[in-house]
């Protein structure tokens, strides 16, 4: 049977297999044959020669030819392939394998079963199939397949071919598998490099030793703008460009210490144009660590130096007006500060705020803000010198960075220059704006050679500036940054005093001077400072405003006036009006009247309990939101007062349009009440402005009988002040009323 094995070996065309060493095999098969053919040979020879019994003869020579069969069997099983000797049924009925982990099951499992016993049925009919084919057409059938033997998941070529041998009257056919995995598998790398080097959109290109093209892509041919025939057998332009620079020097030293290079390097097209690359360089050396070929990458980085750019730009200018940011104006003023500092010279930052701003956007818009915040630019721009640096650091905040000053007198006129931008209106839509400018002025290196300092330093002049009635510029002094530290000190210690409730009120009442009863009272807020003592507002209120913290105070003296309310109320003391000042920054917050509703409710009050004292200045800033609020509470019963009339910016209109039930004359006309005629007129129009349209008149400050009886002459019949009292705690009141029973409507 192992001879007859040896024949069909042959038969199975395995110099057209592809097993580890294919050319072995006819040789291989050769030397099987001439085994069996010397084994006859000796064994005629041994019956011819010698005198010997059949017996011993027959004895001899199964020994001879087991010595072969050993011989042939040993070889067999040194071959990395497997063959397998099926019947016609599939039945197994030899296997000869040297790995029996490339077997389905063991070898002793397998030899007499069928196929169908052993495989799933599937694979079986596969199998079958082949084996029929063989038989059916006695000719050589080849296949590659898949199998999951011990060994796992792997590739075999399958050759079966018709054997000239019959067991038990049944055909045979002989079957060879070898293993192909790695073969296909290295296929498949090849088929994908290959795919992948003629589709990449990286330029891709194979040097030889002397950098010169082995092989290139058609992306390549793109980029470098030529014809992959021209591109072949010769230098790159990118190559001969590198290697006349230092950059150059630089690749081979890498290339030659590390077999890799990588960085950003200049292109240039067929007629001269450059173009950045991103390089990758690699050189590959065979088995003996020679080197054999250099592998390029090569990728057109226009695209992405242009987004960087684009990206660089975005991040460092303001997308509205195309001027420098906050990130860029730190690094220029930087940089300015590190010039003077070289050149012994001066320069200044100029720290600009649009005054009255927020109502812009407030009244008329966003849209309307942002197109006044281009005009600002753009005629800022104007004025400004090539060197200096303009920038917008947000809302309505610009700065200018001046340096190489030699005079400081300059500065001066700088600032006019800036100042003068804004006296012609800017043209918005329909409206005709007049917008000023509060200007900070910080000098560099004497006032700091820190960034953050510097900017500070602008910023406490341009508050400076405001509080000096805007469109006007102020220099930074150590005086304004003890103010302004003082100031923080205060804004911090507000947030405080309403977490510990340091504030409470005092109540000043408010008198008919014809029927000498009390009518109301005004509610003013106090502080009881931990280290000042008992602070009156001016010392805080504006503070208040500046820092956002006006809104809650607000809010705390409506709550804590309603509450005394209910509990004078607790008490049985008459029902009387409590006057509260109003901030303008209250006055349009959108939720004030629904605020105000929830306190009444809370505490069980009626609207007509309150009057809120508004300034005319408070009115003119986002009309249409105070006015609806004033609307608001006037249906819940609450009255209005415009406090302090004559001193903002009185207006006709304004006592027509809103929903005002008193007027209040300012303490600066009473107080010179017999000494100046003009204040005496001034309170003489009031009372008859009032009175035609008519409402209440009450004047403050009232200190002496003669300025009583003034007022008295002229009209006025509501008065408050020292002449009958000083504002009070409210146990005071209670005892006022208990005393004289004085309360009257």
């Amino acid at each position: 049977m192992h001879k007859l094995l040896a024949r069909q070996l042959k038969k199975l065309q395995l110099e057209d297999a592809s097993p580890p060493d294919p050319e072995r095999w006819p040789q291989l098969l050769k030397q099987i044959e001439a085994s069996y053919e010397a084994a006859d040979q000796d064994r005629y020879t041994l019956e011819r020669s010698l005198t010997i019994s059949s017996e011993e003869m027959q004895v001899l020579y199964q020994r001879q030819k087991s010595s072969y069969e050993a011989r042939l069997f040993a070889i067999l099983q040194a071959l990395p392939d497997i063959l397998f000797l099926f019947d016609e049924d599939g039945r197994y009925i030899e296997i000869m394998s040297g790995d029996e982990q490339q077997l389905y099951q063991d070898k002793d499992k397998l030899i007499g079963k069928t196929l169908h016993e052993i495989l799933p049925p599937e694979e079986a009919a596969f199998y079958y199939g082949i084996l029929n084919e063989a038989l059916k057409t006695n000719q050589l059938v080849i296949v590659d397949y898949e199998s999951t033997v011990q060994s796992g998941q792997q590739t075999f070529e399958g050759r079966a071919i018709p054997a000239d041998y019959t067991v038990d009257g049944k055909r045979t056919v002989v079957f060879l598998a070898t293993d192909i995995t790695e073969r296909k598998q290295s296929e498949i790398r090849g088929r994908l490099i290959t795919t992948v080097f003629e589709n990449s959109r990286e330029g891709m290109v194979i040097l030889d030793q002397d950098l010169k093209v082995v092989s290139v892509n058609e992306a390549f041919c793109k980029i470098a703008d030529l014809e992959m025939h021209t591109a072949l057998g010769q230098k790159p332009r990118f190559i001969d460009d590198l290697m006349a620079t230092r950059t150059g020097t630089e690749i081979l030293y890498s290339l030659h210490n590390t077999d890799y290079w990588m960085g950003e390097i200049v292109g240039k097209k067929q007629d001269g144009m450059s173009y950045p690359l991103w390089l990758t360089l690699n050189a590959v050396k065979d088995d003996r660590g020679q080197l054999t070929y250099y592998v390029a990458l090569l990728t057109d980085v226009s695209d992405i130096k242009r987004s960087q750019q684009e990206l660089e730009y975005v991040a460092t200018h303001d997308f509205l007006t195309n001027l420098p940011n906050r990130v860029l104006f730190h690094d220029r003023l930087q940089q300015a500060i590190a010039r003077t500092m070289r050149s012994h010279s001066t320069g200044a930052l100029f720290f600009l705020d649009l005054d009255r701003f927020k109502n812009v956007n407030d009244n008329l818009g966003h849209h309307v803000g942002d197109d006044l915040l281009k005009q600002v630019a753009a005629r800022l721009q104007k004025v400004c010198r090539a060197s200096d640096t303009l920038a917008r650091l947000g809302g309505d905040e610009f700065t200018l960075i001046v340096d190489g000053l030699t005079d400081t007198s300059v500065l001066d006129k700088i600032a006019e220059k800036v100042l003068q931008v804004f006296k012609e209106p800017f043209r918005l839509d329909d409206y005709k704006l007049e917008i000023s400018v509060s200007i900070g002025i910080s000098v560099f290196p004497k006032d700091s050679a820190d960034v953050n300092e510097l900017i500070k330093h602008a910023d406490t002049a341009m508050y400076s500036a405001k509080e000096s009635g805007r469109n006007t510029y102020r220099y930074y002094t150590q005086e304004l940054a003890t103010n302004a530290f003082e100031y923080f000190a205060m804004e911090i210690a507000l947030k405080k005093a309403l977490e510990r409730e340091e504030f409470f009120l005092v109540y000043q009442p408010q008198y008919n001077i014809v029927t000498e009863q009390m009518i109301g009272v005004e509610a003013l807020i106090r502080w009881r400072h931990p280290d000042m003592g008992i602070l009156a507002p001016g010392v805080f209120i504006h503070i208040a405003e500046y820092s956002g913290k006006i809104e809650a105070l607000g809010e705390w003296v409506i709550r804590e006036a309603c509450e005394q309310c209910r509990r004078w109320d607790a008490e049985g003391l008459p029902a009387f009006t409590v006057s509260l000042n109003l901030s303008r920054k209250q006055l349009v917050l959108p939720s004030l009247y629904r605020d105000v509703k929830n306190i009444l409710e809370g505490t069980q009050l009626t609207g007509d309990r309150l009057e809120f004292e508004i300034t005319e200045s408070a009115i003119l800033e986002q009309k249409e939101i105070a006015y609806n609020n004033l609307k608001e509470l006037q249906k819940m019963g609450i009255k209005m007062a415009i406090d302090d009339f004559g001193t903002g910016y009185s207006s006709m209109v304004n006592l027509k349009q809103f929903p005002l039930s008193r007027l209040k004359i300012d303490r600066s006309f009473v107080r010179d009440v017999s000494r100046d005629q003009n204040d005496e007129a001034i309170i003489r129009a009031t009372i008859a402005l009032g009175k035609s349209f008519n409402l209440d008149i009450i004047a403050e400050g009232v200190e002496t009988e003669e300025q009583r009886d003034f007022l008295l002459k002229e009209g006025c019949h509501e008065v408050q002040g020292y002449l009958y009292s000083k504002p009070v705690l409210p146990d005071a009141i209670s005892e006022l009323i208990s005393l004289r029973k004085i309360v009257g409507n």
